[in-house]
C-alpha cells in the first residue's frame, strides 16, 4: 500500500500511517510519501518506536519515501522483578521558555533542567510546545538550556519540541538543537502513559 501525506498538518502523517498499518496483514509493506521535514522525521520515529522495519528513501522530486515492514522486532525481557531502567515514568512538560515571567522565571528554568542532572533516575521524556519550544532553537538567549538537555538527552531521555507550534513562531526545523521534533499524537500518547508533570 502506498499512501500520500505530502502538505498534510501535524498529527495527520503519523494517524493516517497508523490507520494503514491497521488495515495491513502481517508482513505487509506499507510506503508513506512526505514533503516536511517535521512529518518526516515523526512518522520515522513512529515507525521506530512501534518495532517496525523501515527505510527512509530521498526522491528525486525532494520528497522522502519511508517503507514500513509490518511485523515487529523481538526484545529480551529482563528477569521478572528486576528494575534496569534509569527512567522513571515521567514527562516533562513545558509550555513556557520560563517558569513564571521576565528574567526570574528564565533563570528558574536553567535551574530546574540543570538539577535534573543530579539525580540518578531521570524523567523518561521532555516535552516542550508553544514558546517552550525557544528552549530547544533559541541558541542565542538559551544556549545554556540547549547544552543541558544535550546532556540529558546523552543520558536517554526523550526530548520532544512540538513541530506545529515551530511553524507558528516561524521557526526553521532545522534549527532544533536538541532532541526531535514532535507532534499532538506522540504528546498525548507520552501523556497517556506516563505521568505528566508540567514545569513550565
Amino acid at each position: 500500500m502506498r499512501i500520500n501525506c505530502f502538505d498534510l498538518p501535524c498529527p495527520e502523517p503519523v494517524l493516517a500511517t497508523k490507520k494503514a498499518l491497521e488495515e495491513l496483514p502481517e508482513d505487509a509493506i506499507l510506503e508513506v510519501e512526505l514533503n516536511t521535514v517535521s512529518s518526516i522525521a515523526n512518522v520515522q520515529r513512529f515507525a521506530k518506536n512501534g518495532g517496525y522495519d523501515y527505510r527512509v528513501e530521498e526522491q528525486s522530486d525532494g520528497s522522502t519515501l519511508i517503507t514500513i515492514i509490518k511485523g515487529y522486532l523481538c526484545e529480551i525481557a529482563a528477569p521478572e522483578g528486576e528494575d534496569t531502567t534509569p527512567f522513571l515514568e515521567r514527562t516533562l512538560f513545558f509550555k513556557h521558555d520560563g517558569v513564571g515571567e521576565g528574567e526570574l522565571g528564565r533563570t528558574l528554568v536553567r535551574g530546574f533542567l540543570k538539577s535534573l542532572l543530579e539525580f540518578e533516575k531521570l524523567p523518561r521524556n521532555i516535552v516542550f510546545v508553544n514558546r517552550g519550544v525557544l528552549l530547544t532553537t533559541d541558541t542565542e538567549n538559551n544556549g545554556d538550556v540547549i547544552t543541558t538537555l544535550t546532556m540529558l538527552a546523552d543520558r536517554g531521555v526523550s526530548i520532544y519540541s512540538c513541530g506545529l507550534c515551530m511553524d507558528h513562531f516561524g521557526i526553521d526545523p532545522t534549527t532544533l538543537q536538541v532532541g526531535e521534533i514532535g507532534n499532538a499524537y506522540d504528546t498525548m500518547e507520552m501523556l497517556l502513559h506516563t505521568e505528566a508533570v508540567t514545569v513550565a
